[in-house]
């Protein structure tokens, strides 16, 4: 016996947008905090999946479990469960999905810059959107005391928590002499190692990234 038809019906009728919301923080790379913006999501993946079951198959999802007394009402109930239509699942499911991609690839914000509206960038921060847009690039990894290591990024991690860097046809550059500056004077000898490759995964001693644009015929 059911307690709370009304608890019930509303329970049914967020089902969909639950399902899509689950999806969307499992594929999502930023996940949402507070419990406001799960309510937001859970409603919008529920309210957008009616408008697309009523486009695409001219009804809603929608459960009509009225009755004149609580039998009837349960026989409703059991009758809209046992004809639980899967579409409005796949459909809310597929939405939560796209909405992750388009998110973790910042497909609005991209569209904003390149319309000029605004270089506002998503909240992934800076690291992701420069490695994500500009793959033929060289890096110029400074560290505090003085030395830096010179190469192209062949990976970068996909973390904003943990971030690492690999770098291809890579060089150091270690002042000879100490030197409390960034960027060593000239007067200061440099001496260089070309190591191949280098994995980071250090950036405590890190004080600056460059980006420098690969040059014509640079590979």
């Amino acid at each position: 016996m059911i307690d709370s038809f009304e608890a019930f019906t509303l329970l049914l009728l967020l089902l969909p947008g639950i399902v899509g919301y689950f999806l969307y923080i499992f594929v999502v790379d930023v996940k949402p905090t507070g419990s406001l913006s799960s309510v937001y999501l859970v409603l919008f993946f529920m309210l957008l999946t009616q408008v697309i079951s009523i486009r695409l198959f001219g009804q809603g999802f929608l459960p009509t479990l009225a009755g004149t007394d609580d039998p009837q009402r349960e026989r409703n109930i059991h009758a809209y469960i046992q004809n639980l239509p899967i579409a409005p699942f796949v459909i809310s499911a597929l939405l939560g999905i796209v909405s992750a991609i388009i998110k973790n690839k910042a497909v609005d914000y991209y569209f904003l810059n390149t319309l000029r509206i605004t270089h506002k960038i998503s909240e992934r921060n800076p690291w992701n959107t420069v490695f994500a847009r500009k793959r033929e690039i060289w890096l110029i990894v400074r560290f505090k005391d003085g030395t830096s290591l010179v190469g192209w990024p062949d990976y970068y991690s996909d973390s904003d928590k943990e971030q690492q860097l690999y770098l291809q046809s890579a060089t150091w550059h270690v002042p000879v002499e100490e030197t409390k500056t960034l960027v060593p004077p000239n007067s200061c000898g440099i001496e260089s190692h070309d190591v191949g490759a280098v994995l980071l995964t250090n950036f405590d001693a890190v004080a600056a990234i460059e980006v420098q644009e690969a040059k014509s015929g640079e590979d």
